[in-house]
Protein backbone atom coordinates (compact mmCIF):
# COMPACT_ATOMS: atom_id res chain seq x y z
CA UNK A 1 0.00 0.00 0.00
CA UNK A 2 1.34 3.49 -0.52
CA UNK A 3 2.73 5.30 2.21
CA UNK A 4 0.68 8.46 1.48
CA UNK A 5 -2.37 6.50 1.77
CA UNK A 6 -1.50 4.50 4.85
CA UNK A 7 -0.63 8.12 6.17
CA UNK A 8 -4.14 10.12 5.11
CA UNK A 9 -5.84 6.72 6.47
CA UNK A 10 -4.86 7.09 10.24
CA UNK A 11 -6.19 8.89 13.32
CA UNK A 12 -5.37 12.75 13.53
CA UNK A 13 -3.42 13.57 16.22
CA UNK A 14 -4.92 17.53 17.10
CA UNK A 15 -7.83 19.34 17.65
CA UNK A 16 -9.24 21.39 14.89
CA UNK A 17 -11.53 23.86 16.60
CA UNK A 18 -12.12 25.76 13.27
CA UNK A 19 -12.19 25.22 9.55
CA UNK A 20 -9.56 27.17 8.65
CA UNK A 21 -5.87 25.39 7.45
CA UNK A 22 -2.81 26.27 5.98
CA UNK A 23 -1.03 24.17 3.66
CA UNK A 24 2.43 24.81 3.89
CA UNK A 25 4.60 22.53 1.19
CA UNK A 26 8.80 23.34 0.29
CA UNK A 27 11.74 21.95 -1.97
CA UNK A 28 14.63 23.53 -2.80
CA UNK A 29 15.12 23.60 -6.51
CA UNK A 30 12.89 23.91 -9.22
CA UNK A 31 14.26 20.45 -10.56
CA UNK A 32 11.01 17.87 -12.50
CA UNK A 33 11.56 15.37 -9.92
CA UNK A 34 11.44 18.40 -6.64
CA UNK A 35 8.68 19.86 -7.76
CA UNK A 36 6.74 16.46 -8.46
CA UNK A 37 7.65 15.88 -4.71
CA UNK A 38 6.18 19.38 -4.07
CA UNK A 39 3.27 18.26 -5.78
CA UNK A 40 3.16 15.05 -4.22
CA UNK A 41 3.43 17.22 -0.69
CA UNK A 42 0.49 19.46 -1.33
CA UNK A 43 -2.11 16.96 -2.95
CA UNK A 44 -1.74 14.01 0.02
CA UNK A 45 -1.67 17.05 2.63
CA UNK A 46 -4.78 18.17 0.75
CA UNK A 47 -6.69 15.09 1.00
CA UNK A 48 -5.77 14.81 4.59
CA UNK A 49 -7.48 17.84 5.43
CA UNK A 50 -10.57 16.84 3.48
CA UNK A 51 -11.19 13.86 5.29
CA UNK A 52 -11.23 15.31 8.38
CA UNK A 53 -15.57 16.48 9.52
CA UNK A 54 -15.92 20.46 9.18
CA UNK A 55 -12.37 21.36 7.88
CA UNK A 56 -11.48 22.97 5.02
CA UNK A 57 -8.23 24.21 3.12
CA UNK A 58 -8.23 27.57 3.26
CA UNK A 59 -4.55 28.34 1.79
CA UNK A 60 -1.71 26.58 -0.05
CA UNK A 61 1.44 28.22 0.60
CA UNK A 62 4.24 26.53 -1.96
CA UNK A 63 8.00 27.48 -1.60
CA UNK A 64 10.71 26.01 -4.33
CA UNK A 65 13.68 27.65 -1.63
CA UNK A 66 16.27 26.59 0.68
CA UNK A 67 14.94 25.76 4.20
CA UNK A 68 17.89 27.06 5.39
CA UNK A 69 16.36 30.67 6.02
CA UNK A 70 13.24 31.96 6.38
CA UNK A 71 14.00 35.81 4.40
CA UNK A 72 14.40 34.28 1.23
CA UNK A 73 10.57 31.99 0.84
CA UNK A 74 7.75 34.23 0.03
CA UNK A 75 5.18 31.91 0.42
CA UNK A 76 6.68 31.20 4.54
CA UNK A 77 6.42 34.70 5.14
CA UNK A 78 3.21 35.07 3.48
CA UNK A 79 1.97 31.68 5.60
CA UNK A 80 2.96 34.32 8.89
CA UNK A 81 0.95 37.53 7.71
CA UNK A 82 -1.58 34.98 6.77
CA UNK A 83 -2.02 33.99 10.54
CA UNK A 84 -1.48 37.38 11.52
CA UNK A 85 -4.51 38.69 9.86
CA UNK A 86 -6.57 35.32 11.19
CA UNK A 87 -6.81 33.83 8.07
CA UNK A 88 -5.62 30.70 8.65
CA UNK A 89 -6.07 29.17 12.36
CA UNK A 90 -3.89 26.08 11.32
CA UNK A 91 -0.63 24.93 9.18
CA UNK A 92 -0.59 21.35 8.28
CA UNK A 93 3.11 20.53 6.70
CA UNK A 94 4.86 17.29 5.84
CA UNK A 95 7.81 17.58 8.30
CA UNK A 96 10.23 19.89 10.40
CA UNK A 97 12.24 19.56 7.54
CA UNK A 98 10.04 21.25 5.09
CA UNK A 99 9.15 24.07 7.48
CA UNK A 100 12.84 24.71 8.09
CA UNK A 101 16.45 23.62 8.44
CA UNK A 102 17.06 25.95 11.07
CA UNK A 103 16.64 25.11 14.79
CA UNK A 104 16.58 28.74 15.64
CA UNK A 105 14.37 29.61 12.55
CA UNK A 106 11.77 26.95 13.28
CA UNK A 107 11.31 28.00 17.29
CA UNK A 108 10.95 31.34 16.48
CA UNK A 109 8.32 30.97 13.50
CA UNK A 110 6.09 28.38 15.67
CA UNK A 111 6.53 30.59 18.65
CA UNK A 112 4.76 33.66 17.05
CA UNK A 113 2.48 31.19 15.07
CA UNK A 114 1.65 30.22 18.96
CA UNK A 115 1.23 33.41 20.54
CA UNK A 116 -1.97 34.20 17.91
CA UNK A 117 -3.19 31.11 18.97
CA UNK A 118 -1.76 28.93 15.82
CA UNK A 119 -0.83 25.58 16.03
CA UNK A 120 1.97 23.83 13.34
CA UNK A 121 1.04 20.33 12.80
CA UNK A 122 4.39 18.10 11.49
CA UNK A 123 2.69 15.01 9.69
CA UNK A 124 5.88 12.54 9.10
CA UNK A 125 6.89 13.36 12.95
CA UNK A 126 2.72 12.93 14.03
CA UNK A 127 3.44 16.12 16.57
CA UNK A 128 2.11 19.59 17.34
CA UNK A 129 3.68 22.62 18.10
CA UNK A 130 1.26 23.41 20.61
CA UNK A 131 2.92 19.70 22.34
CA UNK A 132 4.89 20.45 25.48
CA UNK A 133 7.33 19.07 24.30
CA UNK A 134 7.68 20.27 20.87
CA UNK A 135 10.93 22.46 21.34
CA UNK A 136 13.20 19.62 22.42
CA UNK A 137 11.56 17.59 19.09
CA UNK A 138 12.12 20.14 16.73
CA UNK A 139 15.39 20.98 18.09
CA UNK A 140 16.49 17.30 17.01
CA UNK A 141 14.65 16.66 13.92
CA UNK A 142 16.19 20.14 12.81
CA UNK A 143 19.91 18.88 14.06
CA UNK A 144 19.42 15.91 12.20
CA UNK A 145 18.05 18.15 9.25
CA UNK A 146 21.65 20.30 9.50
CA UNK A 147 23.83 17.28 9.57
CA UNK A 148 22.78 15.84 6.61
CA UNK A 149 22.90 19.15 4.83
CA UNK A 150 26.51 19.25 6.19
CA UNK A 151 27.08 15.82 4.79
CA UNK A 152 25.18 16.74 1.36
CA UNK A 153 27.32 19.91 1.48
CA UNK A 154 30.88 18.31 1.99
CA UNK A 155 30.12 15.30 -0.71
CA UNK A 156 29.22 17.62 -3.36
CA UNK A 157 32.56 19.69 -2.53
CA UNK A 158 34.62 16.73 -2.74
CA UNK A 159 32.90 15.30 -5.97
CA UNK A 160 33.77 18.88 -7.61
CA UNK A 161 37.36 19.02 -6.16
CA UNK A 162 37.82 15.65 -7.60
CA UNK A 163 36.34 16.23 -11.33
CA UNK A 164 38.43 19.62 -10.95
CA UNK A 165 41.67 17.51 -10.73
CA UNK A 166 41.04 15.21 -13.41
CA UNK A 167 39.77 17.75 -15.66
CA UNK A 168 36.21 16.39 -16.08
CA UNK A 169 34.80 19.16 -14.64
CA UNK A 170 32.10 20.83 -16.22
CA UNK A 171 32.73 24.22 -14.99
CA UNK A 172 36.00 24.11 -17.40
CA UNK A 173 32.88 24.64 -19.86
CA UNK A 174 30.55 27.22 -18.12
CA UNK A 175 29.78 30.29 -20.75
CA UNK A 176 30.26 33.45 -20.30
CA UNK A 177 29.84 36.69 -22.19
CA UNK A 178 31.89 35.89 -25.85
CA UNK A 179 31.14 32.02 -25.57
CA UNK A 180 28.43 29.69 -25.61
CA UNK A 181 28.19 26.09 -25.63
CA UNK A 182 27.98 23.57 -28.61
CA UNK A 183 26.59 20.65 -29.04
CA UNK A 184 29.54 18.61 -27.40
CA UNK A 185 29.30 21.14 -24.55
CA UNK A 186 32.24 22.58 -25.41
CA UNK A 187 33.02 26.49 -25.32
CA UNK A 188 32.43 28.23 -28.71
CA UNK A 189 33.05 32.08 -29.47
CA UNK A 190 30.05 34.31 -30.36
CA UNK A 191 31.58 36.94 -32.78
CA UNK A 192 29.05 39.63 -32.14
CA UNK A 193 30.05 39.76 -28.21
CA UNK A 194 33.70 38.53 -28.90
CA UNK A 195 33.86 42.16 -30.93
CA UNK A 196 32.58 43.85 -27.68
CA UNK A 197 34.75 42.11 -25.32
CA UNK A 198 37.80 43.03 -27.86
CA UNK A 199 36.55 46.72 -28.11
CA UNK A 200 36.61 46.66 -23.82
CA UNK A 201 40.83 45.31 -23.52
CA UNK A 202 41.68 47.79 -26.57
CA UNK A 203 39.51 50.55 -24.46
CA UNK A 204 41.17 49.74 -21.03
CA UNK A 205 44.81 49.68 -22.49
CA UNK A 206 44.13 53.13 -24.37
CA UNK A 207 43.87 54.83 -20.57
CA UNK A 208 39.85 54.19 -20.52
CA UNK A 209 38.82 54.43 -17.29
CA UNK A 210 36.01 51.53 -16.37
CA UNK A 211 33.31 54.43 -15.44
CA UNK A 212 34.43 55.80 -19.13
CA UNK A 213 33.89 52.32 -20.81
CA UNK A 214 30.70 52.13 -19.28
CA UNK A 215 29.72 55.36 -20.38
CA UNK A 216 31.03 54.52 -23.72
CA UNK A 217 29.30 51.09 -24.37
CA UNK A 218 25.66 53.07 -22.91
CA UNK A 219 26.43 55.72 -25.44
CA UNK A 220 26.28 53.09 -28.23
CA UNK A 221 23.27 51.48 -27.27
CA UNK A 222 25.13 47.75 -26.52
CA UNK A 223 23.31 45.76 -24.19
CA UNK A 224 25.04 44.26 -20.70
CA UNK A 225 25.58 40.78 -20.89
CA UNK A 226 22.36 40.59 -19.28
CA UNK A 227 20.73 42.47 -21.90
CA UNK A 228 20.05 45.56 -19.68
CA UNK A 229 20.95 49.16 -20.94
CA UNK A 230 23.60 49.70 -18.52
CA UNK A 231 26.41 48.15 -17.71
CA UNK A 232 27.69 47.21 -14.12
CA UNK A 233 31.22 48.51 -13.28
CA UNK A 234 31.50 45.11 -11.63
CA UNK A 235 30.74 43.30 -14.94
CA UNK A 236 33.10 44.87 -16.55
CA UNK A 237 36.23 44.05 -14.17
CA UNK A 238 35.23 40.48 -14.24
CA UNK A 239 35.36 40.48 -17.70
CA UNK A 240 38.72 42.20 -17.84
CA UNK A 241 40.47 39.78 -15.21
CA UNK A 242 38.55 36.57 -16.94
CA UNK A 243 41.40 34.12 -17.92
CA UNK A 244 38.87 32.53 -20.65
CA UNK A 245 39.08 35.25 -22.76
CA UNK A 246 43.23 34.20 -23.74
CA UNK A 247 42.18 30.49 -23.22
CA UNK A 248 42.58 29.27 -19.65
CA UNK A 249 39.53 28.33 -17.74
CA UNK A 250 40.12 28.66 -13.85
CA UNK A 251 38.06 27.00 -11.58
CA UNK A 252 37.28 27.94 -7.28
CA UNK A 253 38.90 31.29 -7.74
CA UNK A 254 36.23 31.94 -5.15
CA UNK A 255 35.22 29.18 -2.68
CA UNK A 256 32.90 28.72 0.76
CA UNK A 257 34.96 28.40 4.08
CA UNK A 258 32.57 26.02 5.64
CA UNK A 259 29.68 25.21 5.49
CA UNK A 260 27.04 28.05 5.41
CA UNK A 261 29.37 30.50 5.41
CA UNK A 262 29.38 33.16 2.59
CA UNK A 263 31.50 32.67 -0.59
CA UNK A 264 34.92 34.71 -0.65
CA UNK A 265 37.58 35.29 -2.73
CA UNK A 266 40.10 32.14 -2.64
CA UNK A 267 43.44 33.84 -1.77
CA UNK A 268 44.92 30.28 -1.55
CA UNK A 269 42.86 28.53 1.09
CA UNK A 270 41.84 26.22 -1.26
CA UNK A 271 43.88 24.68 -4.71
CA UNK A 272 42.12 26.47 -7.31
CA UNK A 273 42.59 24.33 -11.10
CA UNK A 274 43.82 25.91 -14.80
CA UNK A 275 43.06 24.29 -17.41
CA UNK A 276 45.00 25.68 -20.26
CA UNK A 277 44.04 25.76 -23.92
CA UNK A 278 40.61 24.65 -23.15
CA UNK A 279 39.09 27.38 -25.93
CA UNK A 280 39.87 29.06 -28.03
CA UNK A 281 41.06 32.33 -27.29
CA UNK A 282 39.15 35.74 -27.75
CA UNK A 283 42.22 38.14 -27.07
CA UNK A 284 46.10 36.92 -27.28
CA UNK A 285 47.43 36.38 -24.01
CA UNK A 286 49.99 38.79 -23.89
CA UNK A 287 47.22 41.49 -24.15
CA UNK A 288 45.52 39.61 -21.20
CA UNK A 289 48.78 40.38 -19.31
CA UNK A 290 49.11 43.92 -20.17
CA UNK A 291 45.51 44.92 -18.81
CA UNK A 292 46.73 43.18 -15.67
CA UNK A 293 49.69 44.83 -15.10
CA UNK A 294 47.70 48.03 -16.45
CA UNK A 295 45.06 47.66 -13.37
CA UNK A 296 47.95 46.82 -11.05
CA UNK A 297 49.37 50.07 -12.19
CA UNK A 298 45.91 51.94 -11.82
CA UNK A 299 45.28 50.61 -8.10
CA UNK A 300 43.90 52.82 -6.08
CA UNK A 301 45.15 51.06 -2.82
CA UNK A 302 48.66 49.77 -1.62
CA UNK A 303 50.21 47.94 0.94
CA UNK A 304 52.15 49.84 3.46
CA UNK A 305 55.25 48.03 5.54
CA UNK A 306 52.93 47.84 8.08
CA UNK A 307 51.03 45.44 6.41
CA UNK A 308 48.31 47.96 6.53
CA UNK A 309 46.48 48.88 2.57
CA UNK A 310 46.00 52.59 2.43
CA UNK A 311 44.00 54.25 -0.83
CA UNK A 312 46.47 56.86 -3.04
CA UNK A 313 44.81 59.26 -5.07
CA UNK A 314 45.17 58.45 -8.65
CA UNK A 315 43.20 60.01 -12.06
CA UNK A 316 41.16 56.51 -12.12
CA UNK A 317 40.41 56.40 -8.22
CA UNK A 318 36.11 56.96 -7.57
CA UNK A 319 37.82 58.83 -4.19
CA UNK A 320 41.01 60.95 -3.67
CA UNK A 321 42.51 62.04 -0.28
CA UNK A 322 41.90 65.22 0.83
Amino acid sequence: MPKDVKEINRPLKWDFNTKKVGIYCRVSSNSSGQLHSLSDQASGLTRYVYRLPMMVVADIFLDVASGSNVVNRPEFQRLLQSAQNGKIKYVLTKAVSRFGRSTEDVLVATRALKERGVEVYFDDQEFGSFNPEAEQLIALYCSVAEGENKSHSEDVRWGLKRHAENGTSKLYNKPCYGYRQNEDGELEIVEEEAVIVRRVYAMYLSGMSIVKIKAALENDNILSPTGKKQWSKHTLEFMLTNTKYHGTAVIFKTHTPEYKAKRKVNDGEVNSYAAEGNNEPIIPEEMFNRVQEERTRRSNVEVGEDGVKYRKSTKYSAKKKE
